[in-house]
């Protein structure tokens, strides 16, 4: 692959068009669904931007990060152009308070000089896989199944990488202990995680181990997970690749650690790192789980072989 030099910094008029759009958590979903879903789908089809993606901040005003990377720095008008009517709206209706095109600064020590741009199209997929996903939940059903959908989102992730279980377990056993650190895990704490698993165990085997034949109602939501897999697999092969050869610039388990905070981040409206706790915690649970069940079925078969 040959050296290229990225920008750290994208100023307005470069290709990524940067919005901060400053609006409450809950309307952060209907925002997304409503309107910068349908123009960015817009947009790709009309060939005006070929990526796209958002993240959840606050700073401390709660608001949506929104990035358009235009196919050429000619067609930034066309993207101002064609979201400014929803924006303006949004605002019309005091569900945004202020909207904000900013300059981009890539995070160059966390994804890697030589692995941004494939970050940012895995971050492009992730957008496109929850701004799908959050179009198809409603109600409090889907409440529920924003957690599961968190604990399959991060498997599925891991699995385009090629990590094994054991591998996923050691990523999430870290995880885990980090947010445990953090949240100052007392024995209080920890009785709640444990008697939370033990109630959702079953529900999150099920969801787990549902495959596209017999998924029945939750289809849509497989389908979404394996239309972004399907789109992050050569992405994964590239990164691999820096592995294999000596040229990633990150320990590869703190890239993965970073992919799962974002994918985090876009899925929860709010309290991410609460979420983040519980289902890093209740994932590692379940490839313990995992991998305790295959050993003993593996010491049974080699017994009956005996």
């Amino acid at each position: 692959m040959s050296k290229k030099n990225i920008d750290r910094s994208l100023i307005p008029g470069d290709e990524w068009l940067y919005y901060k759009v400053y609006t409450g958590p809950k309307t952060a979903d209907a925002i997304l669904v409503n309107g910068i879903r349908p123009v960015a789908q817009q947009l790709l089809q009309d060939k005006i931007i070929d990526q796209w993606f958002f993240i959840r901040y606050s700073d401390p005003k709660n608001h949506l990060r929104v990035r358009f990377k235009a196919l050429g720095t000619e067609h930034i008008g066309s993207v101002i152009n064609k979201i400014y009517p929803y924006f303006k709206s949004l605002v019309g209706q005091e569900l945004v308070w202020k909207v904000q095109i900013d300059t981009y600064h890539r995070e160059m020590e966390r994804y890697g000089s030589n692995t941004m741009e494939l970050s940012e199209q895995l971050f492009f997929h992730d957008s496109t896989c929850i701004a799908d996903f959050l179009d198809v939940i409603e109600g409090d059903e889907g409440e529920e199944l924003r957690w599961l959908f968190a604990l399959r989102g991060m498997d599925t992730f891991l699995e385009t990488f090629g990590f094994s279980d054991e591998e996923k377990l050691n990523l999430l056993d870290r995880l885990k202990t980090g947010f445990g650190i953090e949240f100052g895990m007392s024995r209080a704490l920890k009785k709640q995680l444990d008697d939370k698993y033990r109630a959702e165990s079953k529900k999150i085997d099920q969801f787990m181990l549902l495959s596209m034949e017999n998924a029945s109602d939750y289809l849509p939501i497989l389908q979404i997970l394996e239309t972004r897999k399907s789109k992050n697999m050569p992405i994964a092969v590239a990164i691999m690749g820096h592995q294999q050869s000596g040229t990633l610039q990150l320990v590869l388990n703190d890239l993965m650690a970073s992919y799962l905070h974002m994918f985090m981040n876009r899925l929860f409206k709010s309290n991410n790192r609460l979420h983040e706790l519980v289902c890093y915690d209740f994932l590692y649970r379940y490839y313990k789980s995992k991998i305790a069940r295959k050993k003993y079925q593996k010491s049974n078969a080699v017994a009956k072989s005996a």
